[in-house]
């Protein structure tokens, strides 16, 4: 019951400018009376297994106060980068000390698939995808969701650092400057497609076996940027062809599926074969992405620059909203994050991608469920 407002002199009789404050007064109540509730009643635990994750990148030479502070802007969830000496020692005691700041690894990662003589197919490939086996393995034994692979020898990033209009350092690609000034012949021959397509078969034959049995998931990244032919090698990932003969090549394996990197799909625009909302209804809802990276651009090819998740053309709201729809549990790092004055190890760069990624999260999960 709302309480009468009384005017000394006046006995029990409201002031009339009191009356006009009662509506006020009880909506404010109300208000106040629901808001726990409400919330209470629509927020998803952020760190549910089954919700889509928010993770960082992280080298497996950190620091402690590097972990510290990934745990201290709300992180529990890690890829971390090993070196191409790894074995399973290091892997476990890199488990071990990230879990000492709650950290877990999601998606542990060494580039033997990026040994040329894998990726163009040379004598002495067998030795080291042998080498990826064995890591995959011991991602296994320690229950290591997810490793990453690329393929793409002749891959030239970017064209030029630029600076942004809102003023930060950022990584530009410029087709045209790429043809003219950039381009050039990197190896003894050209590789065309069906060379690519025959090495990548005969990489993933072999390491996705191993994958399955050790229960650990090969997430493909596309080709970034997604150009055909770069440098005198094809390039096979540039399109949702592409991605859909590798998924049929897996054979439907639960274990072959996606890094699906937004930032690269978004360089293509409509010349994808698919946006990135066809590809999470696609492989997002056939639990096919295993890992994301979010990041945004500032226009389609022939010229973009990497912008902040808040920056770029694309609504990124929108993306957390359509993983969540479709229940999709990967873990989602920010990538190539640009540059801020006087943050000389990045820092501050991630922590600002991560915060803002946690917030998208939690509006999702809230109109979502």
């Amino acid at each position: 019951m709302t309480p009468r407002l009384t005017i000394p002199g006046r006995g029990n009789k409201p002031a009339r400018r009191d009356l006009l404050k009662l509506p006020l007064v009880a909506g404010a109540a109300q208000a106040l009376a629901a808001t726990p509730a409400a919330y209470g009643a629509t927020r998803k635990n952020e760190y549910d297994p089954d919700n889509t994750k928010i993770a960082s990148g992280v080298s497996v030479r950190a620091t402690d106060d590097d972990l510290l502070f990934l745990k201290q802007i709300g992180l529990r969830y890690v890829h971390a980068q090993f070196p191409l000496d790894a074995n399973y020692e290091m892997v476990k005691s890199t488990q071990e000390r990230l879990a000492r700041f709650g950290l877990s690894i999601h998606c542990g990662i060494v580039n033997h698939y990026r040994s040329l003589k894998i990726q163009l197919g040379q004598p002495g490939r067998d030795e080291d995808i042998e080498k990826f086996q064995t890591f995959i393995r011991d991602l296994g034994r320690l229950g290591i969701y997810s490793t990453k692979i690329d393929f793409h020898p002749g891959n030239t990033y970017t064209t030029r650092q630029i600076e942004s209009p809102r003023g930060y350092k950022a990584r530009e690609f410029n087709l045209d400057d790429f043809r003219a000034k950039v381009e050039k012949q990197l190896y003894e021959r050209q590789y065309s497609a069906d060379d690519i397509w025959a090495n990548y078969t005969y990489f993933i034959k072999a390491v996705l076996p191993v994958a399955e049995q050790a229960n650990v998931r090969l997430a493909l990244h596309p080709d970034d940027p997604p150009v055909a032919m770069m440098n005198g090698v094809a390039k096979i990932f540039v399109h949702y062809d592409g991605i859909k003969r590798a998924d049929e090549i897996a054979g439907g394996s639960k274990h072959w599926g996606l890094t699906f990197c937004v930032g690269t799909w978004m360089e293509g625009g409509n010349k994808m074969g698919k946006d990135v909302f066809g590809m999470i209804q696609n492989f997002g809802a056939r639990g096919k992405i295993f890992a994301v990276h979010f990041r945004n651009v500032s226009s389609p090819m022939p010229v973009f620059h990497e912008t902040f998740q808040d920056d770029g053309y694309m609504d990124m709201y929108q993306i957390m909203k359509a993983l969540r729809q479709v229940r999709c549990p990967a873990s989602l790092i920010p990538d190539h994050y640009p540059g801020l004055v006087g943050d000389t190890n990045r820092r501050i760069a991630n922590a600002y991608c991560i915060a803002y990624m946690r917030a998208l999260l939690r509006r999702a999960n809230e109109e979502v469920g």
